[in-house]
């Protein structure tokens, strides 16, 4: 959107016989902002909006979208993302009488697809082994990693992180190479007690928050203690 500004310019018959004068509009504009986001994002998740625009001057940032939003951050955040929260994002800058065109940017926030469906906190598995049931599902981040374990008379289930802070609810690839000090952060370990200590070499965890709460998902992982083989699908929620 383009402002005009009226100012009053004399012309020469003006100056020449100060009976008459003329007015030009002089437009005045800033140059389209670009914006961007971290979409597409899971509820629970964080949403960071972005725009490198700034000229050193006194810019106006004016931010709005779904949900009632509004911000005058140049950068804002979002935190605990839901599903309510998706949809057209736009910006507009203003310097003094100035301002840009309106930007838009789409967000998506969706339920990760989990391809399996489990009872909360049991773990199941394919072939003649029985479901277990966790008695309790904790959090701790009190070493180099944070970490959820799921626990139950007959074995425990961890899943670390690469670092000490809470994860983001996202998708998580298990790292084949565990234990390590060197996983990305969008990595995690996958272990599990059973008879024998298990890991997982490959597949993916869901991470999901409400209320505060950690909730983690996995269909058909392969575990391989020494002896035997685990097929197993679970999700656990943090009491």
């Amino acid at each position: 959107m383009k402002q005009k500004l009226l100012l009053l310019i004399p012309s020469l018959c003006t100056l020449l016989f100060g009976s008459c004068s003329s007015t030009d509009a002089v437009t005045c504009y800033l140059p389209t902002t670009e914006i961007s986001s971290n979409s597409p994002l899971v509820p629970g998740a964080t949403l960071e909006l972005e725009t490198p625009f700034n000229d050193g001057f006194e810019v106006k940032y004016n931010w709005s979208g779904p949900n009632n939003f509004q911000s005058n951050l140049q950068n804002p955040i979002i935190k605990n993302v839901t599903s309510a929260m998706a949809g057209e994002y736009t910006l507009k800058t203003t310097k003094g009488i100035c301002e840009s065109i309106e930007s838009k940017l789409l967000v998506e926030v969706n339920a990760p697809n989990i391809p399996c469906t489990t009872n909360k906190n049991t773990i199941v598995f394919t072939g003649s082994f029985a479901p277990i049931k966790f008695n309790s599902v904790s959090t701790s981040n009190r070493t180099d990693n944070f970490t959820m374990t799921a626990s139950s008379s007959q074995g425990d289930l961890r899943i670390e992180f690469a670092n000490d802070v809470k994860p983001v609810p996202g998708i998580y690839t298990i790292c084949s190479s565990c234990p390590t000090s060197f996983m990305e952060k969008n990595e995690v370990c996958v272990s599990f007690n059973y008879l024998d200590l298990a890991r997982a070499r490959e597949g993916v965890v869901y991470i999901s928050s409400s209320n505060g709460k950690l909730t983690a998902a996995f269909c058909n992982v392969i575990f391989k203690p020494s002896s035997f083989t685990l097929n197993a699908s679970t999700t656990i929620t943090e009491n």
